[in-house]
């Protein structure tokens, strides 16, 4: 059980390999929590490499995903824009703010715009976290151009090596594009030794770079940049490479910082106001040894913030932070080519570069090929959360033929033939419907799993055509210190009632426990009679279904940690999207049939929606939509927990020339699936005019014993 919250806000060089080294050796009774607005981190040794083409996205980034699930920590995805300091919470765009006993920041530094136009018209290389974006939107950009003309802004290190990298790639695809490099100094790279002027000079002009000094850049407009002088140079676009500035937050905060706005900290990377407070990497200044804002001193802070965190909670001795004053810079030359330098000692060559990529290709294998294990249950590897901690249908329905149940005639007491909610009570002609549904977490993120939960909940009686009205709330909260548990509480049921507002649903009570793990569930209710039913399909309907499958494999693969960053970020936009913009726009259409996609997969409800009635269903399953990643994790064979149960719902599938890849697809069991309806074909095309949905297949009479019939 833990006591204590330690929370770490942006994944950069040195927070990824503190968390790594925690993983190792964990602070006692201390819980650890990274908030990151972006999962995949790329590594600023690397990206002239990536930019270049030698190395592919994978190559060059840390998936932070993969790395907290290995660690075992708490990974919440959003953008930090606030500290209260006072009360010790984080505050996050759109989300609910978290708690911290003590908070580690590293989240790099942000573009320079201070310059009129910049905003507007130019393109920042910082922060690090979100130059891969920014070179597919430049890459887009050149395409709809003849021969552009892109201005680098700044000629030190970074803008040298941004503006060579950019030139092979272009040299090796064949394009065409005029770069120029401009900087403010007269001299290029003054500083540096004779040898590296040399060899960058060189390189510049192998690659036909225009080299413009004493250029100080005053103005930024659309087609052009003009100089404090008056100069003007016509482009197409600006990429600053110059010094970043910081962040506007830490100083709203109330943290003391430099004269440039960056967190200032002690020789223990501690905030110099506030002791529990603790930052480090180019958001921060240590005031009384400053270095250079370069990755090199990144990463060689690591272990000493790694002790000091762990000191500072156990109240022992801090180390102070002992870096050398200078470092080996090593500069590539566009191509697989490389010159750096140390004090007096300058090197260039290919053999450079191989050295270069040695050390990179070292520093990145600690987040690919030598993670910590990954967690497990008694050897076994995790099981799903989610709709694929449910259990079997078989399992189920043998169950509950076997109980007693007390006659009532305003109540169906055949609950293996169940709707999607039930009628609870029958006042005055008038029925309650009621639902229940929830499951284990499948994310530490409790303000996203409360969101996703209750939306999920809420499908049940948008399946019956029915407004909700009012819900309940079960929750159990997985063991923790009191003062955490209420910190997990209030988060998790923020995200309850935030997302009962957006469905007009008032939450009118509940019941909370603690236990292993944690667990959330509703009772949603709604009154009146339900226009939909699960079993009036009608020959000749159109099935429509409004939202991707995939989310039980996904969730698989993020536990397994094989999920690509694509593929969660994809299942978390669907997890988090309501039925409800869809309920409401075909409430007042004549819907035949119709249910929500959970947890025995598309196949499962159509099954479901077939039991009893003289149909089949023919599937087109090249128009069912599949969450990005889907197909090809389940071609990997990742599947749910809950999928050896269902599997058995194939023989009543005519399933020839399907992929079983695909066929796995459509049992997955889903989280907050879509609605699954059954309408005339006159419907449906209205229906798809204003909706997201698509038609997946029709009804026809049953021949043979196929139910459901897959075709391509």
């Amino acid at each position: 059980m833990h006591e204590h919250d330690l929370v770490f806000i942006g994944g950069g060089h040195t927070h990824s390999l503190v968390l790594r080294m925690l993983a190792m050796k964990p602070i006692k009774n201390v819980r650890l929590t990274l908030i990151t607005d972006t999962l995949l981190t790329p590594y600023s040794g690397m990206l002239p490499g990536y930019i270049a083409g030698h190395y592919s996205l994978a190559e060059t980034h840390l998936d932070l995903n993969k790395l907290c699930k290995a660690a075992q920590v708490r990974l919440i995805h959003g953008r930090v824009n606030g500290i209260d300091l006072a009360n010790k919470t984080i505050q996050l765009e759109n989300q609910a703010s978290i708690g911290y006993d003590k908070v580690s920041i590293n989240t790099g530094s942000t573009p320079n715009v201070s310059i009129a136009g910049a905003r507007e018209f130019g393109v920042g290389v910082k922060p690090v976290s979100q130059l891969t974006a920014t070179w597919q939107k430049l890459l887009a950009q050149k395409n709809q151009q003849g021969t552009p003309h892109w201005a680098v802004i700044g000629g030190g290190a970074a803008g040298i090596e941004m503006v060579l990298a950019i030139a092979h790639r272009f040299r090796q695809a064949g394009d065409t594009l005029k770069l120029s490099l401009i900087q403010s100094s007269a001299t290029l790279l003054p500083g540096y030794h004779r040898n590296v002027q040399k060899q960058v000079a060189t390189a510049l002009k192998q690659y036909g770079i225009e080299l413009i000094t004493g250029f100080r850049v005053s103005r930024v407009t659309k087609n052009a940049i003009e100089s404090n002088a008056g100069k003007t140079l016509s482009i197409d676009q600006s990429i600053w490479c110059t010094p970043a500035t910081a962040p506007a937050w830490p100083a709203l905060a109330g943290l003391d910082t430099d004269e440039s706005g960056f967190i200032a900290v002690n020789e223990f990377l501690q905030s110099t106001s506030h002791q529990n407070v603790f930052a480090c990497g180019d958001v921060a200044t240590m005031v009384t040894s400053p270095r250079p804002k370069a990755g090199v001193y990144a990463v060689r802070s690591a272990p000493f913030l790694t002790k000091n965190l762990t000191a500072a909670f156990s109240r022992q001795t801090m180390q102070p932070v002992s870096l050398q004053t200078d470092f080996l810079s090593l500069i590539s030359l566009g191509g697989k080519s490389a010159v750096g330098q140390r004090g007096w000692f300058s090197v260039s060559g290919e053999w450079v570069w191989r050295w270069k990529d040695q050390i990179d290709q070292k520093f990145m294998a600690l987040f690919s090929k030598n993670l910590p294990a990954m967690p497990t249950m008694d050897n076994e590897p995790m099981h799903c959360g989610g709709c694929g901690s449910k259990i079997g249908p078989a399992l189920l329905s043998d169950t509950l033929k076997e109980l007693s149940i007390f006659p009532n005639k305003h109540f169906d007491t055949d609950l293996t033939q169940a709707e999607d909610a039930a009628v609870a009570a029958v006042i005055n002609n008038t029925s309650l419907l009621q639902s229940i549904d929830g499951f284990r977490s499948f994310s530490d993120d409790y303000y996203k799993l409360g969101i996703a939960a209750t939306h999920h909940a809420v499908n049940d009686l948008y399946a019956m055509g029915v407004q909700p009205c009012s819900a309940q709330v079960w929750a159990n909260l997985k063991f923790e210190h009191p003062r955490l548990i209420k910190r997990d509480f209030k988060r998790l049921m923020q995200g309850v009632t935030e997302t009962l507002l957006q469905h007009d649903t008032t939450l009118v009570g509940g019941h909370s426990t603690e236990g292993i793990e944690t667990h959330l569930a509703l009772v949603v209710n709604g009154v009146g009679k339900s226009p939909w039913q699960k079993n009036s399909l009608q020959e000749g309907d159109w099935l429509l279904l409004n939202k991707p499958l995939g989310t039980g494999i996904v969730l698989a693969a993020d536990t397994q940690g094989v999920a690509t960053t694509e593929s969660i970020e994809a299942l978390w936009c669907h997890l988090l999207q309501s039925n409800r913009a869809f309920f409401l726009a075909i409430k007042n259409k004549k819907i035949h049939a119709a249910t929500d996609v959970t947890g025995f997969g598309l196949i499962g409800h159509l099954l479901e929606m077939l039991k009893g009635t003289p149909y089949s269903v023919k599937i087109t399953t090249g128009n069912v939509a599949l969450i990005s990643g889907a197909l090809e994790l389940s071609r990997q064979g990742v599947a749910s927990t809950l999928m050896p149960q269902l599997i058995w719902m194939l023989d009543q599938c005519d399933t020839d020339n399907i992929d079983i890849a695909m066929t796995k697809c459509l049992l997955d069991p889903q989280t907050n699936g879509g609605l699954l309806v059954s309408v005339t074909a006159n419907v449906g095309r209205e229906i798809m005019a204003n909706t997201d949905a698509v038609k997946i297949g029709e009804v026809c009479s049953a021949e043979g014993d196929a139910k459901i019939i897959l075709l391509k």
